[in-house]
């Protein structure tokens, strides 16, 4: 209750609590509790506020974690020795606790803490494990953190390959794309060119039947114009044949006319 209380008055929020005793078949020494806290602050009204951004920031989350560490660890040092019991916590790593030890000259203490870190396996393992007690299977064997870790550099080496595989599966299909892009480019433009080529003839034709229009009504014009210079040519020609006639006509005078018969003028 200390611990969610200490949570709630450095961050501001709201909090539950539930202690577990342990369960009939399993350790009985798992006394543990959970506590479940907002990602909120709670106002004066009972209302959720501001999000506790101290916890997710990149520079002051990992100090926050280790005040929570160090405010565990002392609290329950506290509760163990009003208890009357001579157990403690560290919230120090295994090599760090170790270290210490040599520096203190403690060699017993030191090479007691010479060993691997257990892990948690979890509700599922717990269960599985009983499960082969019960029924008189063979149990599970133990896991110890040299195979975890060799477990995890395996998984984070097929991890780096899948994502070698992946990334190559991307700039291959990154390359079709980029082909498929180009190729439909090129066809857009050979299409376009086709389709100018096209016009561009039938503008060419046009301009030819246009020529040959104007080359017709030219040579119309021409044959016109001959017929009629050969028609006044012609009827020149007449004029001038019949201009003669009309001259030797005109000297010998006029023509008199009368009638015919004995003079009776007197």
């Amino acid at each position: 209750q200390g611990i969610a209380q200490a949570l709630a008055d450095r961050y501001g929020t709201a909090g539950t609590l539930a202690v577990h005793t342990p369960d009939r078949e399993g350790d009985q020494r798992n006394h543990h509790a959970h506590i479940l806290m907002t990602t909120r602050r709670l106002e004066p009204s009972g209302e959720l506020g501001e999000k506790t951004r101290e916890l997710d920031d990149v520079k002051r989350g990992p100090q926050e974690v280790e005040w929570v560490r160090a405010m565990i660890e002392a609290r329950t040092n506290h509760a163990l020795e009003r208890a009357g019991s001579a157990e403690r916590v560290d919230r120090r790593s295994l090599v760090e606790q170790r270290a210490a030890a040599l520096e203190a000259g403690e060699l017993e203490r030191a090479a007691e803490l010479d060993r691997l870190p257990t892990i948690h396996e979890g509700p599922r393992v717990t269960a599985i494990r009983r499960e082969c007690e019960r029924e008189q299977r063979a149990p599970l064997a133990p896991v110890t953190r040299l195979q975890v870790n060799n477990d995890r550099r395996q998984l984070a080496a097929d991890r780096a390959e899948l994502g070698s595989v992946s990334a190559q599966i991307i700039d291959i299909e990154q390359a079709r794309a980029e082909r498929a892009a180009r190729q439909q480019v090129a066809g857009a433009a050979s299409a376009g060119m086709e389709a100018f080529k096209a016009r561009f003839q039938q503008s060419q034709d046009m301009a030819a039947k246009i020529e040959a229009e104007r080359a017709q009504l030219a040579a119309e014009a021409q044959r016109v114009a001959q017929e009629r210079a050969a028609e006044q040519a012609a009827q020149e020609q007449e004029r001038a044949a019949k201009a003669p006639k009309h001259a030797a006509l005109s000297n010998d005078g006029p023509v008199k006319r009368g009638r015919s018969g004995p003079d009776f003028s007197m």
